[in-house]
């Protein structure tokens, strides 16, 4: 079993299955350099190692995947199903990022959502996946380190994830993007571990199907820049 269908179907089995193989949906750096052009200034400012691609087309969503070369190479070389380090962790939350847009984006699409070029619906996705990678994370954590996972790894964890990466944009709207959206991801999931296991997913699924506003409303972000 691969690492992209691994993560998917672990993401399914959360949510929903989403009827599509996203290994289907991998593009290569060519390809990912035309979309990147007709997506718009904005999508050049974003990393390279790693981009999702949406496009509407009458009423069905295609959906391309890219991942760059050297995350590719590090996580076949030090795969994070046997090890969890300073290496390949950058590629794991890219790569795990890239897949939770995939398989959100499919549920919200099947959900009856068009709007896939609002801040809004982009706002979801990346609060999402934000959850998404932390939880996908620590599910790895836990089949390595045993459960409940000791203290140090949950800070370590929590530092690769939610992050300042948010403030090297120089585009205020992008640079606002990521850090709201990332508070309210970590705030829910402060919230999410307080409960007991078995209402964690009900939860999970509860907080998946609200729409951007209606999750900051939920679990509001403070103000600071």
């Amino acid at each position: 079993m691969t690492l992209l269908y691994q993560i998917q179907r672990l993401l399914e089995r959360t949510y929903a299955d989403i009827g599509i193989n996203l290994e289907h949906c991998l593009i290569g750096p060519v390809r990912c350099a035309d979309l990147t052009k007709l997506a718009g200034p904005e999508a050049e400012k974003l990393s390279a190692d790693g981009k999702t691609f949406l496009r509407l087309i009458g009423d069905r969503l295609y959906l391309a995947i890219f991942f760059s070369d050297p995350i590719i190479a590090e996580l076949e070389k030090n795969d994070p199903r046997q090890s969890l380090n300073e290496r390949n962790i950058a590629p794991l939350i890219t790569f795990v990022e890239e897949i939770a847009h995939g398989v959100q984006a499919a549920l919200l699409f099947t959900e009856g959502e068009r709007e896939i070029g609002s801040e809004s619906f982009i706002r979801n996705l990346e609060c999402q996946a934000k959850v998404d990678v932390y939880l996908v994370l620590s599910k790895f954590a836990y089949l390595l380190c045993g459960s409940p996972l000791p203290k140090r790894v949950r800070r370590w964890l929590q530092r690769q994830v939610f992050d300042e990466s948010h403030r090297q944009f120089d585009n205020e709207n992008l640079r606002e993007r990521y850090r709201v959206t990332q508070e309210v991801a970590w705030n829910f999931i402060s919230r999410l571990q307080r409960l007991p296991l078995t209402r964690r997913q009900a939860e999970l699924r509860r907080f998946r199907a609200l729409s951007w506003p209606d999750k900051a409303e939920m679990i509001p972000a403070s103000n600071k820049c």
